[in-house]
């Protein structure tokens, strides 16, 4: 039936095709550390480890991985893992073991993935904190990427990374408090990335961040500078545009619920919301201290 088919076969959306898992599907997932991402098969953990490499530190190979691994029916590399674990083996070697013992990416593949690896064990502890900030930023967690490049600056600053690279941490730094709407905090660092780097980007976000921290809601001001000027009306543009957004009119129809009468309705689209928001709240603040060793 349907469910037994979707305990042994997964749909991989970006290939485009099923693929039949030999593993078992557990009833206890495996949640990754500060990603939270449930697992429920030794597949996923192999299309995760793939997919999140930039992500992924010591803090992955725990007892609670084993025990995982033994559940989804992989008793034998459960063993090896442990054993490398206690022997203190290279994080990179206990990936890649894992990605060989379970038949879900070919062999190239995997090679392609140890080519990444070999790369990053050659990084200095900066350039290895920046790669997983960046990957942090890109997966929306705004905390963890946050403390990747606080680290950077606090504990390693004149260390490794050319001025250039310093800005490129200043600017994403700003870019991480923007996107959580703390635009003061944001102002300061695209300030310190343009003052670094003097990239125009970092100039153009600063004057979007200071205008969103002033909450002007006044007309536009045509005697300010020209770039200024030319920032306010793309924000301008861009909060017009908003409510053709999927979440604006999602919103909207919840409250035609309630001018409709129909407060059942209307409160369970509320709470269906309000929980959506605070599983992305758990998420944006999830804050990790390791990286790729």
């Amino acid at each position: 039936d349907l469910d037994k088919c979707e305990k042994h076969c997964r749909m991989e959306n970006t290939m485009g095709k099923i693929i039949l898992c030999r593993g078992q599907r557990t009833d206890k997932p495996y949640v990754t550390p500060q990603t939270d991402i449930k697992l429920y098969s030794a597949e996923e953990l192999c299309y995760y480890i793939y997919n999140n490499i930039y992500l992924i530190g010591q803090d992955l190979i725990d007892d609670n991985l084993i025990q995982f691994l033994q559940d989804a029916g992989e008793g034998e590399l459960a063993a090896r893992v442990k054993k490398l674990k206690e022997s203190g083996a290279p994080l990179a070697q206990i990936l890649v073991t894992i990605l060989k013992s379970i038949d879900y990416y070919s062999v190239a593949e995997i090679e392609q993935l140890k080519e990444i690896l070999n790369t990053l064990g050659k990084q200095s502890v900066c350039e290895r904190l920046k790669a997983r900030g960046d990957g942090y930023l890109n997966a929306d967690f705004y905390f963890a990427a946050i403390s990747c490049y606080e680290s950077i600056i606090k504990d390693y600053k004149g260390k490794d990374l050319l001025a250039a690279d310093y800005a490129k941490v200043y600017h994403n730094l700003g870019t991480s408090y923007a996107r959580m709407f703390m635009y003061e905090k944001a102002v300061e660092y695209y300030n310190e990335a343009y003052r670094l780097g003097q990239h125009e980007e970092s100039k153009k976000c600063s004057i979007a961040a200071s205008i969103m921290a002033k909450k002007d809601k006044e007309p536009v001001n045509v005697d300010v500078q020209e770039d200024e000027y030319v920032v306010q009306r793309e924000l301008e543009t861009l909060m017009d545009n908003a409510r053709y957004s999927d979440e604006y009119r999602e919103l909207e129809d919840i409250d035609r619920l309630k001018g409709d009468g129909n407060l059942t309705q209307f409160n369970q689209a509320i709470d269906a919301k309000l929980t959506s928001w605070v599983a992305n709240l758990k998420r944006y603040v999830t804050i990790n201290s390791g990286f790729l060793r």
